[in-house]
């Protein structure tokens, strides 16, 4: 994306699911189920998925989309490719993202968004990472002092969306029962 970064956060969150790993994968890259386990289905209303822009179907490598997200300081406008959809067992996105703050300059920075599942007994583990690259400048939350707390709330968070990413794959499986 061509950007110069000022530094990166990482973050990581997993969990499991009685969904065999090819049935969590297919929500995953249907795009729009993202609205349901990561934007309806979200447990905070400051921290969720608003609105997308993508194709219907299985999204493969080079698909581009747009979304927008609540963030707890104001929303995020994403642009976002899929740089790697190899089925079963990884799926990332990439995505360019300002983030029109409440208070504060806007902020741009480059997200990536990686989902590896894997067999896990009779189900499945799903764990994602996160890459954040700051583009323009480098936030008060992202500063190295208080990156253990950006870290913890972010791993949470996403811990909560995978557990609803979980469901819904169980909810969409025939192996499951669902």
């Amino acid at each position: 994306m061509g950007d110069t970064y000022l530094g990166e956060v990482r973050a990581r969150a997993s969990t499991t699911s009685r969904a065999a790993p090819e049935d969590v994968y297919d929500v995953i890259a249907d795009l729009r189920s993202h609205l349901v386990w990561a934007g309806e289905r979200a447990p905070d209303p400051t921290f969720k998925l608003l609105t997308m822009e993508a194709p219907e179907g299985a999204a493969a490598v080079g698909t581009e989309f747009t979304s927008t997200g609540a963030n707890f300081n104001g929303t995020f406008h994403d642009r976002s490719v899929v740089t790697e959809a190899t089925r079963p067992n990884v799926f990332v996105i990439e995505s360019r993202s300002r983030l029109d703050r409440k208070r504060g300059k806007e902020w741009e920075a480059h997200f990536v968004h990686r989902y590896d599942v894997e067999t896990d007994g009779t189900g499945s583990r799903i764990t994602c990472s996160e890459t954040i690259h700051p583009v323009n400048y480098v936030p008060y939350w992202l500063k190295p002092w208080s990156r253990s707390i950006l870290r913890w709330f972010l791993e949470r968070a996403v811990r909560k969306h995978l557990g609803n990413l979980a469901r819904l794959a169980e909810e969409r499986s025939t192996v499951a029962g669902g």
